[in-house]
């Protein structure tokens, strides 16, 4: 059985009383400089994740948690799931949209969530249900009733969802295969959607995440800076984006840094 460290558990309840404070201030900016001002004694300001339209923006939590090379991100971010979807979302599931740097990462990562007996696992085991873990080219043929059934954690690289990409191009292509996930929506919610050439909401993955409004998780997040970035992950409306990396974006695009753990254990964020 897995046992977090000190520092990933105090980190976690920052996470925690942060979520919490923007359910009941009603937004993630005045959460965040109250949080850090606790911490720090100076509150420090709140950028909205660019690339966003404002009304999504401005209600979406873009923070950081800043570990250093080593200290057990992957962990963290297992542990941070249950927090967002009981803090934030208010639901016993959700859809998490886990991005990796690299292809490498991303079948280590698969490997490790789908094993029941790993520490990655045991953690979403101990406070989440029914749980499905997949790679992109499951996701393109996943049903509803899997997404309806638990946590879904769809597992790949930011560069495969963009258009640009062969496998990209298939997120934003209708395909019969999900057209379900789209039977019997309110006229209002389909706006909302990406549409087709003629007008008619995309049967597409793109537009499935975009009706979940997914929990984003970006490992090694300083990776992900790029407006192609930040436009990709706009597309699918996000309802929280939780940034991982040990060398947060401090110039232009900077990233929120909730918590700062240096190599010695926890410590505030930094200005």
């Amino acid at each position: 059985m897995f046992i977090p460290k000190l520092y990933q558990l105090q980190t976690i309840d920052t996470l925690t009383a942060f979520l919490r404070r923007t359910r009941e201030l009603g937004g993630p900016a005045p959460a965040f400089t109250q949080i850090t001002s606790e911490l720090t004694s100076v509150g420090l300001p709140y950028f909205n994740a660019p690339g966003f339209d404002a009304a999504d923006a401005a209600g979406m939590p873009y923070v950081c948690l800043r570990l250093p090379t080593g200290g057990g991100k992957t962990l963290l971010a297992c542990l941070a799931v249950p927090v967002v979807q009981r803090e934030l979302l208010q639901r016993d599931r959700s859809v998490v949209l886990w991005l990796v740097p690299s292809k490498a990462i991303q079948e280590q990562t698969l490997r490790a969530l789908r094993d029941r007996t790993h520490p990655y696992r045991q953690a979403l085991d101990a406070e989440l249900g029914e749980i499905t873990v997949l790679d992109l080219a499951e996701a393109l043929y996943a049903t509803q009733a899997t997404y309806d059934a638990g946590t879904v954690i769809l597992v790949s690289t930011l560069q495969a969802f963009r258009v640009t990409d062969k496998e990209g191009r298939k997120v934003y292509e209708s395909s019969g295969a999900l057209q379900h996930h789209f039977s019997g929506l309110p006229a209002e919610t389909l706006a909302t959607l990406e549409q087709t050439e003629t007008g008619t909401p995309a049967y597409s993955l793109g537009n499935v995440l975009r009706l979940r409004r997914p929990v984003v998780i970006v490992d090694e997040a300083h990776n992900a800076r790029t407006t192609l970035s930040f436009d990709t992950l706009a597309r699918f409306r996000p309802s929280c984006i939780l940034e991982f990396t040990a060398t947060p974006a401090t110039g232009e695009a900077p990233s929120n840094v909730l918590a700062h753990v240096s190599a010695r254990g926890s410590s505030p964020p930094r200005t």
